[in-house]
């Protein structure tokens, strides 16, 4: 294979599945969802335009995996960055700033992981969906007063994810700035306005600014 131009992905034997993939996140980040297209992907990852259908059925099936990506991704973000956190307020708090962080990165991909159309042909991507919250629910759980919990916690979990989903359309609106100039100022801010979010579903959790949510 001859040299790939810069900044087209390049892969080794038996890694065009993944080159494409991020190629796929790539140009979503440029040209959106309505700009992509499998001949692109091809064309950036320099392969034949019928080489991608070897690995994905048709458009949908590639955009479906570039999002199942995002979310590895967002998993892995968040776990991060609540490694160290000792209390469920405050991790729970990290999950705002987690996606701020993540649509900092990705910019595009949140829009495919939770694009409703794609979900309802893709179940993979409502289970990549399910996975994370019952990573949040255990903390969700402990937050919550007692009562219908197990409603309250569904509730807490489903704001937490307006609030987080608000503070990234605003970040790659561009109302703070340039998004990658601010992204750790707006990650903060979201942390902050998710941790009273969460103080208002339960028992407080101690001080504001415990644990490492908002670093």
């Amino acid at each position: 294979m001859a040299p790939t131009p810069k900044g087209r992905a390049t892969y080794h034997h038996g890694d065009l599945a993944a080159a494409l993939v991020q190629t796929t996140l790539e140009i979503i980040d440029e040209a959106g969802v309505r700009g992509f297209s499998v001949a692109e992907a091809a064309r950036r990852t320099c392969v034949s335009p019928g080489a991608p259908y070897r690995h994905f059925a048709d458009r949908d099936a590639l955009l479906a995996a570039a999002a199942l990506e995002v979310s590895r991704r967002l998993r892995a973000i968040y776990l991060e960055t609540a490694a160290d956190v000792g209390s469920a307020q405050e991790r729970l708090a990290t999950v705002a700033g987690t996606f701020v962080r993540t649509a900092a990165r990705y910019r595009g991909g949140l829009d495919i992981l939770f694009a409703p159309g794609l979900r309802a042909t893709h179940p993979e991507l409502r289970d990549s969906t399910r996975e994370f919250v019952d990573l949040l629910l255990p903390s969700a759980f402990e937050v919550v007063a007692p009562g219908d919990a197990a409603v309250t916690a569904v509730a807490l979990l489903d704001a937490l994810h307006a609030l987080a989903r608000g503070y990234v359309a605003q970040l790659l609106e561009g109302k703070f700035g340039d998004p990658d100039d601010v992204v750790e100022e707006v990650a903060t801010r979201a942390t902050r306005a998710a941790r009273a979010l969460v103080a208002g579903y339960g028992v407080s959790s101690g001080p504001v600014g415990e644990g490492c949510g908002d670093r």
